[in-house]
């Protein structure tokens, strides 16, 4: 990873990046902009200012990473956040954050979390870990119903690994078993292997140390050269980019795919040119930040969704704003992430879509726990569910 003060350097100030940040659209501050904490970091970072005066700037970023795209000079504003966050951790430590981080990357509390009585995050970590009020529910694990995978299905060519993840593999079990299966239909099997937590959560939110240590266990478990396939937008923006964390891992992060990207290299979309399981459906798709701006990938899961003989796939207006969730800021910037949840359930309601598909399950509980609470007939499902139910039918994902 570059030093701060040459990361900041490559800003020239132009501001391209301001209209793409959520949090200056909602607030209409420079502070809350991509060019005014990348200003507060080099000041820090020059001893102008003291970094406990950054904190609350740097709360407040989402670190969607819409600003990368939009920028003309490539500032990796992705890594002067993390960074920026370790400087401020380092002379002001929150303690609670680093609990609710550790928490939700726990498998054995999440897996406690979602079987308990208590149906959301806010009483549960409450109580945990004394955090303060906190608007967002666990979704319940659901047993696997999928039927035997039977069919024409093609010779075995590879194996791949999957992510299992530390909370997706306890809050989303059915879109790894979705995942799984759409691999086996383009001729690969899953190489079982113990792999949690990627440090991607640790990362995003300045613990770096921490991060790298759980990379580095992750790398140790899937020691060859198979590819490795991720289902969480957060996981594999953070995967591809292991060798920033990590000296010599570069080789490993080059391994990386989004589950998405490596069906559509492997041909499913001709796999499900064949069927027409979902004849009429409508269905729209929102952009998980990490999957289209940490990864570039806007274009496979749409080709794939495109592809299901007969569905009615609809435009989502901001398709890639950030829904709110962003790892744990749901949990400690409450209200300006509910802003972001209205503003983008609004926009689903607009297409009229039964179905909304993504591929991070941050932004899946999230909108998934909006769409609930606001009464509205939409449902939320990853992008791999969708692709499944497109040989299975939607009843064994109801």
């Amino acid at each position: 990873m570059k030093s701060l003060d040459d990361l900041t350097a490559q800003c020239i100030r132009c501001g391209f990046c301001l209209e793409s940040c959520p949090t200056f659209k909602l607030t209409g501050s420079e502070l809350e902009s991509p060019r005014g904490r990348i200003y507060l970091a080099r000041s820090a970072e020059e001893g102008i200012i003291g970094w406990a005066e950054t904190k609350p700037h740097f709360d407040r970023c989402l670190g969607c990473l819409a600003c990368e795209p939009a920028c003309p000079s490539a500032v990796k504003y992705g890594e002067i956040l993390e960074l920026a966050r370790s400087r401020i951790d380092a002379v002001e430590r929150s303690d609670s954050k680093a609990l609710v981080v550790d928490a939700v990357t726990d498998t054995l509390l999440m897996r406690l979390a979602a079987a308990s009585p208590v149906s959301s995050m806010p009483d549960i970590l409450g109580r945990l870990f004394g955090v303060g009020h906190m608007e967002v529910q666990i979704p319940r694990a659901e047993p696997n119903h999928l039927p035997p995978l039977t069919g024409d299905l093609p010779p075995v060519v590879g194996e791949v690994y999957l992510l299992e993840g530390c909370a997706m593999r306890v809050l989303f079990p059915r879109v790894h078993a979705a995942t799984r299966r759409l691999l086996r239909r383009v001729g690969y099997t899953v190489r079982a292997v113990d792999a949690g937590c990627c440090g991607s959560m640790h990362a995003h939110n300045g613990f770096l140390e921490e991060a790298a240590d759980r990379a580095e266990a992750l790398m140790a478990a899937m020691p060859d050269d198979l590819p490795v396939i991720v289902d969480s937008a957060g996981c594999g923006s953070t995967m591809k980019r292991y060798g920033e964390l990590i000296p010599d891992s570069a080789l490993f992060a080059y391994r990386v795919k989004d589950a998405a990207e490596f069906l559509a290299i492997h041909g499913l979309d001709k796999v499900l040119e064949r069927t027409s399981t979902l004849e009429g459906l409508r269905i729209t798709y929102h952009d998980a930040c990490h999957l289209a701006h940490g990864q570039g990938i806007s274009f496979a899961p749409r080709a794939l969704l495109g592809a299901i003989s007969g569905i009615d796939l609809r435009d989502l207006e901001e398709s890639d704003m950030c829904c709110g969730s962003a790892g744990i800021y749901n949990v400690t910037q409450p209200k300006l992430a509910r802003e972001l949840l209205d503003r983008k359930l609004a926009n689903v309601a607009n297409t009229q879509a039964a179905i909304v598909a993504t591929g991070n399950p941050g932004c899946h509980a999230w909108m998934a726990q909006g769409a609930r609470q606001a009464g509205a007939s939409v449902v939320v499902w990853h992008t791999m569910e969708v692709l499944e139910a497109a040989f299975i039918g939607l009843e064994p994902f109801a």
